[in-house]
């Protein structure tokens, strides 16, 4: 999902200089479209320091260390080999998968829907993913939060998915919202329009707002 750019608070101030090394190129796509540019959401998602990923994204650096390259593409599902070849097609992961029970408007009978998260809406993404972390740390049980005793990672994702957006699904269900990304999809929501898309993402950030504070308080 491609989104249109809009400012954004961790991005460095300033007209930026041309990128004219194919990892500052790499770099830039990869936080302009996971992130909207923002490089603190970018540093909050692979662990590297804001300074790091800032020098980076200028051009400042074109030749940082192995173990900042790994972790940059391990936190974006690429390979290394995207940053330094032009010609390499692993495209990277801007988009976490989550699962959700049937819709209702097709029918019974029908197996649950992949829904799309963008990273772009990093708020609820890093909800989504530090809670997933940390639920599958604890023993699988029947009073385990949230996942009970689940363990097959795509019965985990559908528990986790369903709670996290359950705001949302109640207010589709009364037809307040339209849910993207589906695939089967929500009646009504094929060919979504940039200004949807980018709803979207406002709404999701608006629903990790949410999530931060009511699980700060647990």
């Amino acid at each position: 999902m491609r989104l249109p750019r809009r400012h954004a608070p961790g991005r460095p101030k300033g007209p930026l200089p041309e990128a004219r090394h194919l990892l500052t190129r790499r770099i830039r796509r990869l936080i302009d479209e996971a992130h909207l540019g923002n490089l603190r959401e970018a540093a909050a998602h692979t662990g590297l320091p804001y300074a790091t990923l800032r020098d980076l994204y200028l051009g400042r650096t074109t030749s940082p260390g192995l173990r900042t390259l790994v972790n940059i593409s391990e936190a974006y599902g690429t390979s290394l080999e995207w940053f330094t070849n032009d010609d390499a097609s692993a495209s990277p992961r801007l988009l976490i998968e989550g699962q959700l029970p049937p819709d209702p408007d097709y029918g019974r009978g029908r197996e649950g829907r992949r829904i799309r998260i963008p990273l772009a809406a990093w708020s609820f993404a890093r909800c989504f993913l530090e809670l997933e972390r940390k639920l599958t740390k604890l023993p699988p049980r029947n009073d385990r939060p949230v996942i009970g005793s689940a363990v097959e990672p795509e019965e985990v994702r559908r528990r986790l998915t369903a709670f996290l957006l359950g705001p949302i699904l109640d207010a589709q269900h009364e037809g307040m919202v339209k849910i993207l990304g589906a695939e089967p999809p929500f009646r009504g929501t094929r060919n979504t329009t940039a200004e949807e898309e980018r709803d979207w993402v406002e709404l999701l950030r608006a629903l990790g707002k949410f999530w931060d504070l009511a699980l700060s308080k647990e």
